[in-house]
């Protein structure tokens, strides 16, 4: 029995070894003050690993699906593509309503996908408080990578997970490890031999503009209700001077 214990662990890390080791991701946001925005997601892996899932046919086939299934999405693209001994998964979309894009990282969409992407999509908390939108976002490499915990941070030397969100606006509170453009550019540059150690948490708060679609749904009318105000106060004036 602990021979056979001993052999699981072995292939466990040999595995591991094998599809951890060599894993970047790179995450960018930008988010507009009505809500709308894009994103462009890439991940880099060992063309072994892209095989585990049925190569890339496979791959392009669930992300296809997932995209399809999601309606926060307006628009998008995606390729998947191999070079020796690399495989690269690179995701484009837009989006008009960054709140419902949220909400489909826990969506019946993510069934397309390998249980592995919703540790890596992770739990999302946003709400607004007035017009603060106080964000949190966890995720769990390490249970995306079963077995990571195991190996040497050697392993994942050189290797990062990125994420870089473009605000509207300044961020008033955040644990991003870089700001950028005056605080609307925020950077969670982490070390996958951190990463797949425990949850990571990122987070922030801003105060959106009200958008500019909405000024103009306010202010537009104003001055039509002020014409057609002074309208009726010229044609009553006419009225009586013809009167007279």
């Amino acid at each position: 029995m602990n021979f056979l214990k001993a052999q699981t662990r072995i292939l466990l890390l040999a595995v591991a070894c094998q599809l951890t080791s060599c894993i970047d991701s790179r995450e960018e946001f930008w988010l507009e003050a009505n809500g709308k925005g894009r994103a462009e997601i890439t991940y880099s892996l060992p063309a072994a690993a892209a095989r585990v899932q049925g190569g890339e046919s496979e791959i392009r086939e669930m992300i296809t699906g997932f995209l399809k299934n999601t309606p926060a999405i307006s628009a998008s693209s995606h390729e998947v593509t191999t070079e020796g001994d690399r495989t690269r998964v690179k995701v484009r979309i837009s989006f008009d309503s960054a709140l419902d894009l949220m909400d489909a990282a826990s969506g019946p969409a993510m069934r397309h996908l390998p249980s592995a992407a919703s540790h890596l999509a992770g739990q999302v908390d946003a709400k607004f408080r007035g017009r603060t939108l106080d964000f949190t976002r966890t995720i769990s490499p390490g249970r995306a990578l079963p077995g990571s915990a195991f190996l040497p941070d050697s392993q994942f030397e050189g290797r990062r997970l990125v994420t870089v969100l473009h605000l509207p606006a300044p961020a008033t509170e955040s644990n991003a490890t870089r700001v950028e453009n005056g605080g609307r550019t925020l950077v969670w540059d982490m070390p996958l031999a951190i990463a797949v150690r425990a949850p990571i948490t990122t987070r922030f708060k801003v105060e959106i503009p009200i958008p500019w679609a909405f000024v103009s749904a306010i202010a537009l009318p104003l001055p039509l209700a002020a014409g057609f105000v002074i309208f009726r106060i010229l044609k009553s004036r006419n009225r009586r001077n013809t009167t007279i």
